[in-house]
């Protein structure tokens, strides 16, 4: 799934449109002279269908310009960390224009995703060194679909890139949470376009049904676009012939704003069945908090925890323990009417009692794991990420330089 814009540039040596471009968006406008489709499924059959097409694929096998080249080696250097041992993800992959650059990086492990199978089997026959998308063995592999469809483990990868395919994608924002579920703490991705964001907005005006979106206009445009997702804007380049941004997953997932302490009493929840679930949470009383929590993502965190035992409780009870916490309106479970915002806390412990209503329960939160989402796969799909979410934020709990925060409580 590729714009034409980009994967034309084979055809552009300048800033004005040849006429290999101009028969480019009769291509386009061809293939897609239905109403704008409504619905996901609706529009990936559209770019499917696009990028298929035979006049197409004969244009994206042409040789690209010298100073196309070069700036699709900046983009696929647009990550310093990339080596031997990172992987991967080429989205919107194409014929494989960046593969040859990330290769130059020493980078093995490539996985190319693209709508087009056209496109997948042309990059195949060019670099792939195995026809299997899983294995041990390095080399560049192919997956035929939508990134929102990829398979969670064909992660966790350093690197994700969407070069020349943002604004062709149904759902900006559902891409890069994607991509940051996928992506180590630390990780990239890298939204790009070797013929810049003006060209790329003359397609969306041309063929406003296959290209859906514009790309963000500004550093500013982008930071509101991912507000509420674990990634922070680490470069935007916007030239005339180049845009480049490079977002990341904080390393250790760390906050944005700093670490968040709340604390309050423990208060009952709405009996969603968190400890028939394996997680059982105590629900902090959200009233008080309302201006901490006002303008705060609504989302799953995690850090530390401390309640205030009784007397005659295990002094064990009373430790810090680690936390994961969710904060927002759990859209999955909650029953139609239920709109309050809820604060609830897992804390990884086995506490002597079952209930501690009325309790004071203190937490720090240090790291922002995902947003609020609500799972079509239902209660077990819920749970699957539930127990995601916590193994990740114990596995980062580990880590001794987060001890510091403990302090806070």
């Amino acid at each position: 799934m590729r714009t034409c814009l980009s994967s034309h540039c084979a055809w552009l040596g300048s800033r004005a449109l040849s006429s290999h471009a101009v028969f480019a968006f009769k291509v386009q406008r061809s293939m897609s002279a239905a109403a704008a489709p409504s619905d996901r499924s609706s529009h990936n059959l559209r770019q499917k269908g696009n990028f298929n097409n035979p006049d197409t694929l004969t244009f994206f096998t042409s040789p690209l310009p010298e100073d196309v080249q070069q700036r699709l080696q900046k983009i696929g250097s647009s990550v310093p960390e990339l080596g031997p041992s990172s992987r991967v993800i080429d989205v919107g992959s194409g014929t494989g224009c960046l593969i040859p650059h990330f290769k130059d990086r020493g980078v093995q492990d490539i996985l190319a995703v693209d709508l087009s199978e056209g496109m997948l089997a042309e990059l195949s026959s060019r670099y792939c060194s195995t026809s299997r998308t899983l294995g041990n063995d390095p080399g560049v592999r192919t997956w035929c679909g939508d990134i929102l469809d990829l398979p969670n483990y064909l992660g966790p990868v350093d690197a994700i890139f969407m070069n020349g395919v943002f604004g062709n994608l149904f759902s900006q924002r559902d891409a890069l949470l994607k991509a940051a579920l996928l992506l180590r703490p630390g990780g990239h991705v890298v939204v790009s376009h070797p013929m810049g964001r003006i060209w790329h907005n003359q397609l969306k005006l041309q063929d406003p049904d296959l290209v859906l979106h514009e790309l963000p206009s500004s550093r500013e445009a982008l930071d509101k676009l991912i507000w509420d997702l674990p990634l922070k804007t680490v470069e935007f380049m916007d030239t005339e012939d180049l845009y480049l941004a490079s977002l990341q997953v904080p390393p250790k997932y760390a906050l944005k704003r700093g670490p968040l302490k709340l604390e309050g009493r423990v208060v009952k929840g709405y009996g969603r069945g968190s400890r028939q679930m394996g997680v059982p949470t105590a629900n902090i009383d959200p009233k008080p908090l309302a201006g901490q929590l006002s303008g705060l993502p609504n989302g799953v965190y995690f850090g530390w925890a401390k309640l205030d035992v009784p007397p005659g409780w295990p002094s064990t009870d009373g430790y810090v323990h680690k936390m994961v916490m969710n904060i927002g309106r759990r859209p999955t479970v909650s029953a139609e009417g239920e709109d309050d915002v809820s604060v609830e806390v897992h804390m990884m412990h086995g506490f002597s009692q079952a209930d501690f209503y009325g309790q004071h329960l203190k937490v720090v939160a240090i790291g922002f794991l995902r947003p609020e989402m609500k799972f079509p796969g239902g209660l077990s799909e819920l749970i699957a990420r539930i127990r995601a979410d916590v193994a990740i934020s114990k596995n980062q709990l580990d880590d001794s330089s987060l001890l510091q925060y403990q302090t806070l409580l």
